[in-house]
């Protein structure tokens, strides 16, 4: 090996007259070589996987603030109320609330997105479930209603004009909290396009 290319850097052959490289001529005597600071080295593939996860490791960070500042935003907007700030009625819940219930109160919610309006609150009784069914079935008129193992829900929808609504009441009766049937609203409200 005669040494380098002057221009750029691509070890030379001592009889070759051009770089293959770059076409730069070379002087009949050979130059001297560069230093090994200013030879250039190819990236290795663990550098380029490490620069890849290195910028996704900057965008989830990126993400993860942005929809926390989101949701920080949306709490202390109004929009979002959670617990005992949720303060509901049962304007809110869209029916009303079993007579004697008790609100559980870390169990409403309460969210404003756009035209949504979303409501869920969770109550409980020392009434059988089946006394609590019959409150409801009496309130909410025309209703679907499904039952699984161990819950029943009711189910109504309501189309009124540009605003359509839904009622949602889920009876559980329960062995556990001293035998107490466990009642869950959820209220939507949303306007149609």
């Amino acid at each position: 090996m005669a040494g380098f290319c002057a221009k750029c850097g691509v070890p030379l052959e001592s009889s070759t007259a051009f770089c293959p490289t770059c076409g730069t001529p070379i002087a009949s005597q050979s130059a001297p070589p560069l230093p090994a600071a200013a030879v250039k080295k190819p990236v290795g593939a663990l550098k380029i996987v490490l620069i890849v996860v290195a910028v996704l490791f900057g965008l989830g960070i990126l993400g993860v603030g942005t929809i926390g500042y989101m949701g920080w935003r949306a709490m202390h907007s109004g929009a979002i109320s959670v617990g005992q700030g949720a303060n509901l009625s049962e304007a809110d819940l869209g029916v009303s609330i079993y007579p004697g219930a008790v609100a559980n109160a870390n169990g409403s919610v309460k969210v404003k997105v756009g035209n949504i309006l979303t409501v869920t609150a969770m109550y409980t009784t020392s009434d059988p479930a089946s006394s609590v069914l019959s409150f409801y079935q009496g309130k909410m008129g025309s209703m679907t209603t499904t039952q699984n193992d161990r819950a029943t829900t009711l189910s109504s929808v309501t189309v009124d004009g540009n605003m359509k609504e839904s009622i949602v009441v889920t009876v559980t009766p329960s062995a556990q909290d001293g035998g107490a049937t466990k009642i869950m609203i959820a209220h939507t409200k949303a306007a149609t396009p």
